[in-house]
């Protein structure tokens, strides 16, 4: 059985994926350049994720190794403290790109239905 606040940090990871995809919507990263409160949203939303895979136990990692673990919590690190040279295309192609894989994921290990 998994720890709760194991269960705690993955529910973080797909309640905040989501949340980054939804304020995305059908967004491009040009869109986000003069909607600064959709972009700052997603960039949050983003650094939760990369900050609840950081303290996700190396056992429960290894049970999912199609995460990018080590890359969620880089890209965290570059938005905390590297924020000035963030691309709004790579947070783009981050969010629409991994976030749906990373949620089926992540509720795979949380034992959810996912459908």
């Amino acid at each position: 059985m998994m720890d709760e606040a194991v269960r705690i940090r993955l529910r973080d990871i797909r309640d905040n994926a989501r949340r980054a995809l939804d304020f995305l919507g059908d967004r491009a990263a040009e869109d986000l350049e003069a909607d600064p409160l959709h972009a700052y949203a997603i960039l949050h939303a983003v650094q939760i994720v990369g900050e609840a895979a950081g303290r996700v136990p190396a056992e429960v990692r290894d049970a999912a190794p199609s995460i990018a673990w080590r890359a969620s919590v880089a890209m965290r690190n570059i938005l905390v403290h590297d924020y000035s040279f963030v691309s709004k295309a790579i947070l783009v192609d981050t969010v629409r790109g991994d976030f749906p894989a990373l949620i089926e994921e992540v509720q795979r290990l949380l034992g959810e239905d996912q459908t």
